[in-house]
């Protein structure tokens, strides 16, 4: 049995293709070539993305808080210290489309603690609520407890997320999610989603042995069975929401177990450079339409789903290069 040497090239590479990912689904890409082909790569193999980041923080530091609880302080600090930004920063977003008009305190709360402020920062509340919760279940529970809990509430999650048409058909049921989403839009949330991922990325640090050599090959047969799986739900219309499914899980864990056995040139920049991407994406979609509106080239920056996303994604790119060079500019002059 060979020992698990650390390699974590292979992970902070894969951040970058993962926050290109998370652009692709933002833009729907193969629209404009084929719906059923951009929903299987946006809606099913893009769904890896997400999941990967939980389970880069679930390696990380769920560990960790194993053997102290206030390991996890630094990373709640931090993680709502970038909430909050991307609130402000989303902001005049929300003031100019009027999301946030007559919703009440109820409303503002739930976006806040549960859908997020805009779009996409409900990873910002999804992560953070899992790891108070994962932290709790390791007041009671071994790992192996921990995630057989997870795993209860990730298939509670898919009741009211991709196998919502089946489970909704039941009254009492349907009665039950009715009331999960007065607080939650969706089930993809801090709640159902984010600990089952949490805890297979600790499942996965506490390994000694290296990872598999068949690692690459089951991670395809899932990703196989996972498009599977999502393209008969889509089929015959069962989804509520399509972020959730039941081969997602084996998935991941063999997709993570193989990124550790990759050396690939990545360094710990594309650690913070995809954290910038997956920030100010959304923004740079806005400012890519505004600017195809000014020059008059709607029909190839925005209506050609590809142009527009290799738009979208370079001028990501490019500006969270930027913004991180100048970051570490700031460090050095502050250190």
């Amino acid at each position: 049995m060979k020992t698990m040497v650390k390699n974590y090239s292979g992970p902070d590479g894969f951040r970058i293709i993962a926050a290109l990912m998370i652009i692709m689904i933002h833009t729907s890409v193969l629209t404009s070539f084929t719906e059923t082909g951009d929903f299987l790569l946006t809606r099913v193999i893009c769904r890896t993305a997400v999941p990967f980041f939980f389970m880069i923080t679930g390696y990380f530091i769920v560990p960790k808080m194993k053997t102290n609880r206030r390991a996890v302080l630094p990373s709640l600090f931090k993680l709502s210290f970038l909430y909050g930004i991307c609130i402000l920063l989303y902001l005049p977003l929300n003031l100019y489309s009027g999301q946030l008009q007559g919703i009440g305190p109820g409303g503002l709360l739930k976006k806040i603690f549960f859908d997020g402020t805009f779009y996409h920062l409900w990873y910002f509340p999804a992560v953070i609520l899992g790891l108070v919760l994962v932290l709790i279940l390791q007041q009671f529970f071994s790992a192996r407890g921990c995630m057989i809990v997870s795993l209860i509430l990730y298939a509670v999650g898919l009741g009211g997320d991709s196998y919502y048409g089946l489970t909704s058909s039941i009254p009492l049921v349907r009665d039950f999610y009715e009331g999960i989403f007065q607080f939650s839009s969706y089930t993809r949330n801090g709640l159902f989603l984010a600990p089952v991922f949490l805890c297979l990325g600790w499942v996965i640090a506490s390994k000694k042995a290296a990872p598999p050599a068949e690692s690459f090959r089951n991670f395809w047969i899932f990703l196989i069975l996972t498009a599977a799986e999502g393209l008969t739900l889509h089929h015959f219309n069962l989804q509520r929401h399509d972020s959730m499914y039941l081969f997602l899980v084996p998935c991941m864990y063999w997709l993570f177990s193989w990124l550790l056995t990759r050396h690939w040139p990545a360094g710990p920049a594309c650690r913070d450079i995809s954290l910038i991407i997956y920030m100010i994406h959304p923004w740079v979609i806005v400012l890519v339409r505004g600017a195809a509106s000014l020059v008059r080239l709607e029909n190839l920056l925005i209506q050609q789903s590809l142009i527009h996303y290799l738009a979208v994604a370079a001028g990501s790119c490019i500006l969270a290069v930027i913004i991180w060079i100048l970051l570490q500019k700031i460090k050095k002059k502050t250190s």
